[in-house]
């Protein structure tokens, strides 16, 4: 069969006409849908609020109210304006607020009715909670509330009995009806024996700070009839003794008729909360290493402080001195150890009442209201009078110490601490080059005291080492260096443990890693002091390796200090040579023999040729001395 245009033509004109028609009539469909909807969502809205006695109320997909009817509005005791746009998190008490927002969740998974129980302002309350289609295609929860039956109540007190939290009951008497678990628990009283007694005989309460002063607050519920909280410094003292810091309330019971029917105490212990809270807030206004103020607090009490009644007002800045050296050779504990002894000082010579506060790293501030500056002068001595008989390890206790004060209204504050810095700092640099060389000479005599055999090792170590060099025709210069350098070059064994440091730093044991160490800390030791800087890079490198198999640094060959070198060789063979506890000496020629197997790995060939020359010399001289 022929299909000529005008049949393609009609079949085009009658699929157009029918699918015109469809879709006015689908327009018209999701019109009348629309229409329904709004219809509905007004005989809704029409339903809540002709409701007087229930209270209704509606939430949108978010779970925020969108409407409330009068009588919610009554339920909760908040106007609508402060309830629409919020949830239930803004509105209600946290555990409550939870609870409602899992069966509204349940509602909205479920698309079903869900019912559940509440206890508002001492009542037992039924909610009845469903899903809404909104406007927007999105579901809401709807809910009402009604009273509970006394099954119910009965039902909801049982089920609240066996929480976690501690649960009392007494009657309109004020007579103990029920205990759970933990209420017998935190008050040590067996629900046997409480029955029947009055709760002030057994929920003992008491306030932390004033323990006459506690109000009652079961008797206030009864007299209000409305629910009251604690205080949040009440404790339960327990029949055996023990306190707990309580959280919660109480609330009366009321019947059908609105008539008190008892009270329901309900109680947590938050020591532990109350504690943290505590331990929170101390950590912010004081210093976590010395129990003394913070800069914060110190900066807050100077606000305070700042007035004319406090005047004269004195402050007082101090630096403790050594510290950095003291964590560089002993470590950060060490330098803690330092910074709580003089926090401990600052604590015995100053008044109660004197705000004291760890300013910076090492520097403290001392706050004296109503305290004249000589007065203030006088307690600066005796802070340095006490920390000068301290001493950390081998660091010679001292803070420097600038006092300020000011006088009259006019006079800023800021300017009176600038001035009590400048005055600590002028101190500090002048003390600074005699304190240093004390410092020093404290290092040197604890390490010597304390190992005389190292004092021995280093003395002879020196003399090996100037022979060596004058043999290899080096400056008298150098000659004096290498000399100083070589007794110094264990120095850093000083924070080594005693028993660590008397081993022979060649043996390879568990300890070996911290023996490695002593360079490094020689160096830090000698970088710090002006009249030892320049021999610190030797001692650094005395245990370095001509092969580049040694430490700290792994240098080789030309890298490594010549004066280094020379150490290296020096105070190996004087260990060889001497007798000590951990092996015999050795002969000199032996020694010399193992310095000369290890030339181009351990030693630099030049210096163990010059100690070879120097032994042969010596040898010589004797031979000719004893013929």
């Amino acid at each position: 069969m022929n299909i000529t245009v005008l049949n393609i033509a009609v079949i085009l004109i009658i699929l157009f006409l029918f699918g015109l028609g469809l879709y006015f009539i689908l327009k018209r469909g999701r019109k009348r849908k629309k229409e329904r909807e709004i219809r509905r969502f007004n005989e809704l809205v029409q339903t809540f609020i002709e409701s007087e006695e229930i209270p209704v109320s509606l939430k949108d997909d978010q779970l925020n109210y969108i409407f409330i009817n009068l009588a919610m509005e009554d339920f909760y005791g908040i106007n609508s304006e402060d309830i629409i746009g919020q949830g239930d998190f803004e509105i209600l008490e946290e555990k409550m607020a939870i609870k409602e927002r899992e069966t509204d969740k349940k509602v909205l998974a479920t698309k079903t009715f869900v019912t559940d129980e509440m206890l508002w302002k001492g009542k037992i309350f039924k909610t009845t909670k469903f899903p809404v289609d909104l406007l927007n295609g999105k579901f809401g929860v709807g809910a009402y509330i009604r009273s509970a039956s006394e099954k119910n109540r009965e039902k909801y007190l049982k089920t609240l009995m066996s929480i976690s939290d501690g649960v009392m009951i007494v009657d309109p008497l004020g007579k103990i009806e029920m205990l759970n678990n933990t209420a017998e628990e935190m008050t040590g009283w067996p629900v046997r024996e409480a029955l029947g007694k009055h709760y002030s005989l057994v929920f003992v309460l008491e306030d932390e700070k004033q323990a006459d002063l506690v109000p009652d607050h079961i008797a206030e519920a009864f007299r209000d009839n409305a629910m009251k909280e604690f205080d949040t410094h009440v404790l339960l003292v327990s029949r055996d003794g023990r306190k707990y810091h309580l959280e919660d309330s109480v609330a009366p019971i009321s019947d059908e008729e609105g008539h008190i029917d008892g009270a329901i105490v309900i109680f947590r212990d938050v020591t532990e909360k109350k504690e943290k809270r505590a331990a929170i807030e101390y950590n912010s206004f004081h210093d976590a290493l010395t129990g003394l103020y913070n800069r914060r607090f110190f900066e807050e009490e100077l606000i305070r402080l700042n007035t004319e009644r406090n005047l004269p007002l004195s402050v007082i800045i101090g630096d403790v001195d050594g510290l950095k050296l003291t964590n560089d050779i002993f470590g950060h504990d060490a330098g803690d150890e330092l910074i709580k002894k003089v926090s401990e000082i600052f604590k015995k010579v100053c008044r109660a009442d004197d705000i004291i506060a760890r300013w910076g790293g090492d520097e403290f501030a001392i706050l004296l209201p109503q305290t004249e500056k000589k007065d203030a002068q006088r307690l600066s001595d005796r802070i340095k009078d006490n920390f000068s008989k301290e001493k950390i390890k081998s660091i010679q206790g001292n803070v420097s110490l600038g006092v300020a004060t000011k006088y009259e209204p006019e006079e800023n504050i800021e300017v009176i601490i600038a001035s009590a810095e400048d005055n600590m700092y002028m101190k500090k640099t002048i003390n600074r080059g005699k304190k240093k060389e004390d410092t020093f000479n404290n290092i040197l005599d604890k390490l010597y005291g304390e190992l005389p055999a190292e004092a021995e090792h280093a003395r002879r170590t020196s003399e090996i080492c100037k022979k060596i060099a004058r043999k290899m025709n080096l400056s008298e210069a150098e000659i004096n260096k290498v000399s100083k350098a070589a007794y110094l070059h264990d120095i850093g064994k000083v924070a080594l443990d005693k028993e660590i440091a008397r081993k022979n730093e060649y043996v390879i044991d568990d300890t070996y890693k911290e023996m490695k160490m002593h360079p490094v800390v020689g160096f830090r030791i000698l970088n710090a002091f002006d009249h030892t800087v320049d021999l610190a890079n030797i001692v650094l490198g005395h245990h370095e390796r001509w092969d580049g198999s040694g430490y700290p640094q792994g240098l080789m060959g030309q890298e490594i200090p010549k004066l280094a070198r020379i150490i290296a060789v020096g105070e190996r063979f004087d260990d060889m040579t001497a007798e000590t506890d951990y092996r015999p000496a050795i002969s000199i020629d032996d020694a010399l023999e193992e310095m000369k197997r290890n030339v181009g790995t351990h030693y630099d060939p030049d210096v163990v040729a010059a100690l070879e020359q120097v032994i042969r010399d010596e040898q010589t001289y004797t031979r000719k001395i004893t013929r």
